[in-house]
Parts: structure tokens; sequence; C-alpha cells
């Protein structure tokens, strides 16, 4: 890869993934959210590598990134910036942030170098791996993050909350199998995609965490960063927090892509020679998409159980419903994108499919036939316009749904009573954070698109 374009790609990747954790943190958060940044990262690195990989690069991110969202922050931020509480510590703060942040990227990045070292794994010995990922969450669960009874005050040793259930030790374990993997095969490519993760992630939440504090907290001159901005509340310190992070952990990805790209050569050049080890089970193949119907359809049952208990004020286990949802919407589909199918169903349907999976069960929380009706219906709908076409998937479509639903997202939510918290439209447009925050989502989206088309020339 040539020096201009590695800068090039660097950059693009940077930007477009602080814009996609800036977007997750708004919208829908969690292990759904962080399907926006990871899909961004894996498209524009699969572009960039010249071997027509950006879809299914952009698939891998997707569910590659899913992981990292088990890992609860919101405390481990609290013990950072509760500056006047019993819980403040900084030191904790800062190392758990640092841990999360690098296994949230180092296992994206694992599973984006698996995409583009096909040559040197079988489909089966992906399929027995992805097989194994729940048994290794729950396993390393077991190990690292018990005991957790908080009614009891019983947290395990290396705990960086103060009450909630963390689940970190999953993604641990999974890392390490992760590497075990790669170097059994010889995979250097994937190798490389893990250390730059694992640096830049913990790196980028240290920097992006103290950009939090600079922004809400006076300086030594008792001058606030952002001066009147911030006391008319139209700075976001947590946006601002995501932005960074978003952008560093792009950064450390492509980075490590640039870096290790001559690998990809190699693989590609020895995929051309032996034949890339995809599924060649036509009986198989008959079957995927049914499989992954099923499991669209197994997310919104978890999903309408989950809704149906709260609405009728019964206790539901979403600990155990978590663990029931997650392989249907990572595991299952990674399985077979990696073994070379699928990747278009994943992008352009999961993308549209969560928003509008938010929509109807959490932000407005009107489920009824005709709600779900017409949220299959836009996802159908995103998908056969997209998908159904000759040629299938390109890679300007995952831009536009990566972008375009979103944005209608949060109009939606925001011209709503519940989006507005009972205030007027007129102050909620002028004299609160999404004032600025829509704006500059706005401004990212056309820039990201606009750059696609300068860039690629699609």
């Amino acid at each position: 890869m040539r020096v201009s374009d590695a800068i090039i790609c660097i950059l693009f990747t940077a930007f477009a993934a602080s814009y996609g954790w800036g977007m997750r943190g708004s919208l829908i958060g969690g292990e759904k959210g962080a399907m926006l940044p990871g899909a961004l990262i894996g498209l524009i690195l699969g572009k960039f590598s010249g071997y027509g990989m950006a879809v299914t690069a952009a698939a891998a991110g997707l569910m590659g990134m899913t992981f990292g969202g088990t890992e609860t922050y919101g405390e481990t931020i609290g013990f950072v910036l509760h500056r006047r509480r019993e819980d403040y510590n900084p030191v904790k703060g800062y190392i758990g942030l640092a841990f999360k942040g690098a296994l949230w990227f180092s296992v994206c990045g694992a599973f984006l170098g698996i995409s583009h070292s096909y040559a040197v794994y079988h489909y089966s010995e992906i399929f027995d791996f992805c097989l194994l990922i729940p048994v290794m969450q729950i396993v390393g669960q077991l190990i690292f993050n018990r005991p957790y009874k908080p009614e009891k005050n019983k947290f395990p040793k290396i705990y960086f909350s103060k009450t909630r259930r963390e689940e970190w030790g999953g993604n641990l374990l999974m890392l390490v199998a992760l590497v075990i993997f790669a170097i059994c095969h010889g995979d250097y490519f994937t190798l490389i995609l893990i250390a730059g993760g694992f640096t830049f992630g913990a790196i980028g939440w240290l920097v992006a965490m103290r950009a939090y504090v600079a922004a809400v907290f006076p300086l030594k001159n008792g001058k606030y960063l952002f001066g009147r901005l911030y006391h008319k509340g139209l700075i976001d310190g947590w946006k601002l927090m995501e932005f960074i992070l978003g952008a560093f952990g792009g950064f450390g990805l492509s980075l490590a892509y640039c870096l290790g790209y001559s690998y990809v050569e190699i693989y590609q050049d020895r995929a051309s020679l032996d034949g890339p080890k995809f599924i060649d089970d036509e009986y198989l193949m008959d079957w995927i998409p049914v499989i992954l119907v099923a499991c669209v359809i197994g997310i919104v049952a978890v999903n309408l159980i989950s809704f149906i208990c709260d609405k009728k004020g019964k206790e539901v286990n979403s600990y155990v419903l978590d663990h029931i949802e997650r392989p249907l919407y990572n595991v299952i589909p990674m399985m077979f994108v990696l073994a070379g199918a699928a990747e278009e169903f994943v992008t352009v349907f999961m993308l549209v499919f969560v928003v509008v999976n938010k929509l109807i069960f959490d932000r407005f929380k009107k489920v009824n036939l005709i709600s779900i009706l017409i949220g299959a219906g836009v996802c159908v709908a995103t998908f056969m316009f997209f998908a159904g076409g000759i040629g299938g998937v390109r890679p300007i479509d995952v831009v536009l749904v990566s972008t375009i639903p979103y944005l209608a997202g949060e109009i939606i939510w925001i011209l709503s009573k519940q989006g507005r918290h009972g205030k007027p439209l007129k102050d909620v447009l002028t004299k609160t954070s999404f004032a600025t925050v829509f704006p500059t989502f706005v401004i990212m989206s056309a820039l990201i698109i606009f750059s696609f088309y300068k860039i690629f020339g699609i």
C-alpha cells in the first residue's frame, strides 16, 4: 500500500469511526449500537484492500464490535467524575476504562483480520470456533466476574463498577482464544490488528476521558474549556468522549491494517493458487437464509418477552435473555460471513433492523401488530432495495444505511414528546446539546458520503 493511500485510509477511518461511535451513544448504545462504528471501520478497510472485500469486512466489523458492548462502563466513568462522592477513585476508573477499551477494539480487530485471512482458515474451523464463543463468554464470566451478589455485597476481586454486573471476562477469554487461533494458523495479519485495537482502544479511552473531565470541570483558572457554550447546556461532555474514543479506535485499527497490509497480499495470492476455503456444501448454503431469518425472529421474540414482562410488572432475568439473544445477532451471522456467505444480509439489514428494533421496543414502547408489521416492512424493503438487485450490496449502500436511518431515528425521537422529555421543541433545538450534537452528525454523515464518492468514485 502506498504511503499516500495509507494516510487517507487512516484519516478516513478515524473520522468515520468517530461519527459511528458518537451516533452509537445517541440512538442505540450497547452491543447493537456498536454495530455502526464496526461496520464503517470494516467497510473502509476492506475497500482500501483493493480486493473487493468491503462488504464482507463491514459485516465482520459490525458483528465483531458487538462483543465489547457487554462491558458496562457507566459506573467505571463515575469513578472519575464523582469528585465529591465516596466512590471517587480516578485511578481505578482510568485503568478500568483502558482495559475495557483494549478488549473492545482488539476483539473487533481479530474478526476483521480473520475476514481478510480466509485463505488460511477452512470454513469448518470457523464454524467450530464460532460455536464455542457463547461457551467462552459464559466460562470467562464465571472465572473473572464472579461472585456477583449485590444483595450480599459480594463482588469480584477485579471489579470496575460499583453495583452493576460486569461481563468483560468473556471477552478476555475469547481474545486469548482468538490469539491462539491466529497463531496456530500463522495468521500474523490478525495478530497485528489485535495489537492495534488493544493499544489504541486503551489509549483512546484514556484521552477521551481526560477530554470529558476537561469539558465538564473548571480549569485551574476557574474558567471552563467551552465557556458560555457549556453554561448554556450546549456542550455534551459524554458525546465529546465518544467522538474521541471512536477516532482513536478507528485510527489504531486502520494503522495496524496498513502496517500489516503485506500479509493481505500474501493471503490473497495463496487464495488465488489454492482457492478460498469457503463453504462448498450446497445443502448448507440453501439453509443459510432460513437460519438467518430464524435468528431475526428470535431477536424480536426476546425483545417481545422482555417488553411484555416489563409491561406487566414482572421480573425478567435480563442476563439470561441477553445470552439467548446475543448469538443470534453476532455469533451465528459471523460464522456464515467468515465462511464466505451472508455478508449482504448482515450489513444492510442489520444496520436498519437495530434502529427499528430500538424505536419500537425501547424508545416508544408501542408494541403491537401494526408497529411490528411496519417495522418488518421497513427492514424487508431496505434489504430488497439494496440487496435484491443485480450485483448485491455495494459499499456505498452500506454507507447510506449507516447514516440516513440513524439520522432519521434521531429526528423521529426528538420530535416525539418522549424524546423532548416534556420540553418545548424550540427549547430542545436551541438550549440543549442536541442543538450542537445533531448538526455535527449531519455534517459528519454528509462528509462520509461525499468522501466515499470522492475517494472511490462510486
